[in-house]
């Protein structure tokens, strides 16, 4: 695909939902995704961060303001066009019947045909599985398999469609540490080739280290969004999560370290 990708969010708001009657979520969240950039999106549960990512995919309703993509509102766009430019990974999933891994992971590469089995699996699909330390699960039931490895299995899903814009929610849950590392990896590759990836995650040093940009929701309707290094402050982090959080250098490294809960005698 040889234009550039143009992804915008305009004066956004979400309700709870995507009900008129929902509670207010955020309001006037503007941001602008281009080609190669590493977005973030974090806030304490509830502030809406999966409801943005399904925004930005286009299957949640928009209570105010508006996503473009190439200039034109995703509504405006049929479904097989709009899975041509990006990948939604949402935060949950199912697994009604039996599907190998590699089964599972070649779906994303058919576009709507069925894949048929025949011992010569394609090899892209062999690649991002070896690439997401699943190689040696590539024949396994997905029903059988730990949360953390199903995981692995539906990014791998999201990278194998092929899009320049892939949107992850908590792709990190149920990950272990070296996972976590595994795929912090594999997304900064997919991002120095050209790829934009846009992904909520709640660990703010697993973020910080992936991050080229930032989405911050406060939970109380506030949103700030922009360039990492404005966004992910102490002063703005503390206040959307309401518990004291302090940036420190460890190792060459930045690090936030959260402060001890402090406890109100009466």
């Amino acid at each position: 695909m040889s234009e550039s990708l143009r992804f915008d969010v305009h004066a956004l708001a979400l309700r709870a939902g995507g009900a008129v009657s929902g509670r207010v979520l955020f309001d006037g969240l503007a941001l602008t995704v281009g080609a190669g950039d590493r977005w973030v999106v974090l806030g304490p549960n509830g502030a809406g961060k999966s409801s943005l990512l399904a925004a930005m995919a286009g299957v949640f309703p928009l209570a105010r303001g508006d996503v473009t993509l190439q200039g034109r509102a995703l509504r405006q766009w049929r479904p097989e066009a709009l899975a041509d430019w990006r990948a939604w990974c949402p935060q949950f999933w199912a697994d009604p019947f039996p599907s190998t891994v590699v089964e599972t992971a070649a779906i994303a590469t058919r576009r709507g045909a069925w894949w048929s089995p025949t011992g010569d699996e394609p090899a892209e699909v062999l690649r991002v599985l070896d690439e997401l330390d699943l190689a040696a699960l590539a024949h396994a039931d997905v029903r059988h398999l730990s949360g953390g490895e199903r995981q692995r299995v539906a990014v791998a899903t999201a990278l194998l469609q092929g899009t320049p814009l892939v949107l992850l929610d908590e792709p990190a849950s149920h990950l272990d540490l070296a996972h976590q590392r595994l795929l912090l990896g594999v997304l900064t590759l997919r991002a120095s080739q050209g790829r934009a990836v846009v992904a909520s995650l709640h660990d703010v040093n697993l973020a910080w280290d992936l991050a080229s940009h930032a989405v911050l929701l406060d939970g109380g309707g506030g949103a700030l969004a922009g360039a990492r290094d404005a966004v992910m402050t102490p002063a703005n982090l503390s206040k959307a999560f309401g518990v004291p959080i302090d940036r420190v250098e460890v190792c060459g490294q930045v690090r936030f370290w959260v402060g001890p809960l402090q406890v109100v005698s009466r």
